[in-house]
């Protein structure tokens, strides 16, 4: 009797040390993806959901996008999938691939944009502070000095107005029609290897011995880069977007960005797009490809989606 009693409580001890183990996992992950993870306009990994196996699995919110028209979207649900679903690649009908992937990434890039949005909004509170000649706090002053390192922009000694302008001119959205082109071109519509295996959305490089990584199979010999491996599909995209945002190579689209909103217009993919010779060697070819997927899927629409105001429980 005593052991069948001591067996028992070891089972009921196994069996909440499985409940608990996922949510420590999580909570992990909400303590260092960001200093203030638990804030609501912030990462939520608690609510990633991992893909469905086949379509009679998906989601109900997911259902919810496919049986909707995509270029119509006003409140996409938050449903953050963790990787790409596994059944893209099987998948003949190329309207219903296309249908499928634009599903999964939408939320994901809407979310990325609305974290920028976010940073833009403590970066104007900042420089009204600065403004009225009141001292910023160590907190701040802390997030300010990691912002700048992460955008490569040189901080004054003492934070000034022109220093947050320039972190502001560089931290913005991406449209999302640009974003959804640029993967699809890079994964061929979430069908790659590097996509499925690796949530490498956007084929972005690393030398650092320090990041995951995916060999590409075609590196030529004496090649030390790989392709970068990422734990969930938002990570790929914030860093496809940080990316964009920083790099010397994308100066015109920023500048392009920036004369848009000085003159009040909307923020489209195709009106960016063609500051990104830089980003492929293919240069002109790529960006007529961008815009063609752009007009061709009717991509443009959904640069004004927007995410459900309530989150995923």
């Amino acid at each position: 009797m005593r052991n069948k009693l001591r067996i028992f409580m070891a089972y009921l001890l196994f069996a909440a040390l499985l409940a608990l183990i996922p949510i420590g996992i999580a909570r992990h992950m909400l303590s260092v993806s960001r200093e203030d993870a638990f804030v609501p306009d912030k990462p939520n990994y608690l609510a990633h959901q991992y893909p469905p196996k086949g379509k009679a699995e998906l989601t109900a919110k997911l259902s919810q996008l496919l049986d909707k028209d995509m270029h119509e979207m006003e409140d996409v649900p938050r449903v953050y999938l963790t990787r790409l679903p596994d059944i893209l690649p099987n998948i003949p009908n190329a309207n219903e691939k296309k249908r499928l992937f634009m599903s999964a990434m939408l939320p994901i890039i809407l979310r990325s944009n609305e974290l920028i949005i976010a940073d833009r909004g403590r970066l104007l509170t900042l420089r009204d502070k600065i403004e009225q000649k009141n001292d910023l706090s160590g907190a701040e002053n802390d997030w300010l000095t990691r912002t700048a390192k992460k955008y490569r922009v040189k901080l004054d000694k003492i934070p000034s107005v022109q220093s947050i302008d320039a972190l502001l001119y560089k931290i913005d959205v991406v449209p999302v029609s640009l974003a959804i082109a640029q993967a699809a071109i890079e994964t061929g519509w979430g069908t790659s290897k590097f996509a499925q295996q690796c949530n490498a959305l956007f084929g972005q490089w690393t030398w650092d011995q320090n990041d995951d990584g995916c060999v590409p199979g075609a590196r030529e010999e004496g090649k030390t880069h790989r392709i970068k491996k990422f734990n969930y599909l938002l990570d790929s995209v914030s860093s496809y977007m940080t990316n964009l945002n920083r790099h010397a190579s994308y100066a015109e689209l920023r500048r392009r960005r920036a004369e848009l909103r000085e003159h009040s217009l909307i923020l489209t993919g195709a009106a960016l797009a063609p500051a990104l010779l830089e980003y492929s060697e293919r240069g002109t070819d790529y960006v007529n490809d961008l815009l063609s997927i752009i007009n061709y899927n009717e991509l443009g629409g959904l640069d004004n989606a927007a995410l459900a105001t309530n989150s995923t429980s």
